[in-house]
């Protein structure tokens, strides 16, 4: 009887059996915040903070509290001017999160003017030009300045 009723349903009937999970499955990537966007990864996504001026981010801030690096500027919310900026212990919280940000994103800028550098070094080593054409190039590739990672360096360095 019971394989009459597996013969019966067909193979679409497996279809339909896997469907929840696969919905579930879809579903389950469409609800997460995106983190690339403005993300902690890239500019500190976050409910409290971002590290670029812009709505609803608008009252500019700096790090301060000790053991974490001062001076990196970062925006807040009026909402959170009006519930947290007195709490000295979620300011805190929320400046760790703008440090790692911070710190991500500069490992992230290092990493492509180290990239474009690297571009610059090989379009003047492949030219095959006139002399001074490819001495200029080559000069461009030198003094590029890696701004981003001494950046890094000076503020983190003494954190790892």
């Amino acid at each position: 009887i019971e394989t009459e009723r597996r013969q019966e349903q067909g193979p679409n009937s497996s279809i339909l059996q896997l469907l929840p999970i696969i919905l579930f499955i879809l579903l389950s990537f469409f609800s997460f915040p995106d983190e690339a966007g403005t993300g902690a990864a890239s500019h500190g996504a976050s409910p409290y903070f971002s590290l670029t001026h812009k709505h609803p981010f608008t009252n500019p801030m700096e790090t301060r509290h000790r053991g974490i690096v001062k001076d990196i500027p970062y925006f807040v919310t009026d909402k959170f001017m009006r519930t947290y900026y007195r709490d000295p212990y979620k300011v805190a919280q929320v400046e760790r999160m703008v440090e790692k940000a911070y710190d991500t994103y500069l490992v992230n800028e290092c990493r492509n003017q180290r990239k474009y550098k690297r571009q610059l070094e090989q379009r003047a080593n492949s030219y095959r030009g006139d002399q001074e054409t490819r001495d200029g190039l080559l000069n461009e590739a030198v003094k590029y300045e890696l701004t981003r990672c001494d950046e890094h360096r000076e503020l983190f360095q003494n954190k790892r």
